[in-house]
């Protein structure tokens, strides 16, 4: 079984595939997920690409430390340099989605040299914005609630609130079971992480020189985050995916592993990248 341990104790179990001479690939889950929520792009990617697919900190089957000081989204960045370090990977194609998304924004502006370019999906450089619109602000309060919720009534209790606004039973079983298997000191010290980040958008045009992808679903509460990134990253390529909502890789799997796969194929060719693409239903 793959696994890393950190230089604080963690253990960092990650999947890997693909040809070992292959560009690699380094993919990063959302909050509350694991490598599988990649299955499609696997799937798609590994023919080409050398795919690294590690389980989060807190998350699947990676170590969740009590100590919630242990949590941060410095940490997370570092789990991941630690990660391309244990497998002597120089420079990588960097994809995150959602929380993924914002450790891939912190691990850029951090370590650009390590990258040969970007991609964020789904994801917000900043906790708080003057330009988040009041969808954002719900989606963070909702997030929050459940949060005390957890402190209050544990893991499995969140997973059977969260289950039940769901119709579909075959899902509402997956989130159940999903939120029971999560240790509470990985859910909080994440939840923790996401709330306390700090504001990268000032360093995002000076830092990332590097080819840059932006998606979202312009139906996604965070949308309005793309634009902030955009704004500060004129030279990025921008996906808009119409009425698609959070969580892209899953939600439009066929339609985001196209973009993304021609997205690496024009960094390895050295195209240029920058531009607005809408993704129609």
């Amino acid at each position: 079984m793959p696994e890393l341990e950190t230089n604080d104790g963690t253990t960092l179990w990650y999947d890997e595939r693909g040809p070992d001479d292959a560009p690699p690939v380094v993919l990063l889950h959302g909050f509350t997920s694991s490598h599988r929520m990649w299955h499609a792009q696997r799937a798609e990617l590994e023919d080409r690409y050398r795919l690294i697919v590690p389980d989060l900190r807190g998350h699947g089957r990676s170590g969740a430390p009590e100590d919630l000081g242990t949590y941060s989204i410095e940490r997370y960045a570092t789990d991941v340099h630690e990660l391309l370090d244990h497998l002597k990977i120089g420079v990588c194609a960097l994809v995150g989605c959602s929380f993924g998304g914002m450790i891939a924004l912190q691990f850029a502006v951090t370590w650009p040299e390590r990258l040969a370019c970007l991609v964020a999906s789904d994801a917000s450089p900043a906790y708080e914005h003057v330009s988040y619109d009041e969808r954002f602000r719900e989606r963070e309060e909702a997030m929050r609630a459940n949060e005390a919720f957890a402190e209050e009534r544990g893991m499995a209790g969140l997973g059977k609130r969260l289950a039940a606004n769901v119709h579909d039973p075959f899902l509402a079983d997956g989130i159940r079971k999903r939120y029971a298997a999560m240790a509470p000191a990985g859910y909080l010290g994440a939840a923790r992480t996401r709330r306390e980040r700090p504001d990268v958008t000032p360093l995002l045009r000076e830092r990332l020189t590097m080819p840059v992808l932006l998606c979202d679903g312009d139906a996604d509460p965070v949308f309005c985050a793309l634009d902030v990134m955009a704004r500060e990253l004129p030279e990025a390529r921008v996906a808009i995916f119409e009425g698609a909502d959070h969580g892209l890789p899953s939600q439009r799997p066929e339609a985001f592993t196209a973009v993304l796969r021609e997205f690496l194929e024009d960094v390895e060719a050295g195209t240029a990248v920058a531009g607005r693409i809408v993704i129609a239903t």
